[in-house]
């Protein structure tokens, strides 16, 4: 009954934000979230390799130079939160780094499940990292990381790599 319910709740707020932005002007807009579903997450992931696509590589220039710096100004245990994490790809090194001198809880913030999914087979094998997906909206995702890092308050939660707290 509940589950039908949200169901309801979920096709009649996309039905309202799809009213909403195409009814804009000058522009019409789709909000992003309805974009990334499985496939919309794997194209967007084909993209980013694109040699026209160079922000990818700027980033991964970007980490690997400052990776080791990055790392030197963090407090430990670091709580590191990603927006729109993707697949995780460019976080490794930092989380990596992160990981060889202490514990961190990793929070990655997309709203795509499938690229959650990506995220937690591409990081989820690094040692002394613990993954808490976050699906939903940027700020939204910030409002949970705080509300859990508050309840965590500095402990390493039980389990291994991969389970949330």
């Amino acid at each position: 009954m509940l589950s039908q319910a949200l169901e309801t709740q979920a096709a009649q707020e996309f039905a309202s934000d799809v009213r909403r932005d195409l009814s804009k002007t000058p522009q019409r807009e789709l909000h992003s979230k309805y974009l990334y579903d499985a496939v919309g997450t794997a194209l967007f992931e084909v993209i980013t390799l694109l040699p026209e696509y160079g922000l990818t590589r700027a980033d991964d220039r970007l980490i690997k130079a400052h990776a080791a710096e990055i790392v030197e100004r963090l407090p430990v245990p670091p709580i590191v939160t990603e927006l729109g994490s993707g697949s995780g790809r460019k976080t490794r090194l930092i989380l990596e780094a992160l990981a060889r001198r202490a514990y961190v809880l990793y929070y990655p913030i997309d709203v795509s499940a499938s690229a959650l999914h990506a995220c937690r087979n591409e990081l989820g094998t690094i040692d002394s990292v613990h993954i808490v997906e976050i699906e939903g909206a940027y700020t939204d995702g910030l409002v949970e990381v705080t509300r859990r890092a508050a309840d965590h308050d500095g402990q390493r939660p039980l389990g291994g790599a991969g389970h949330a707290p």
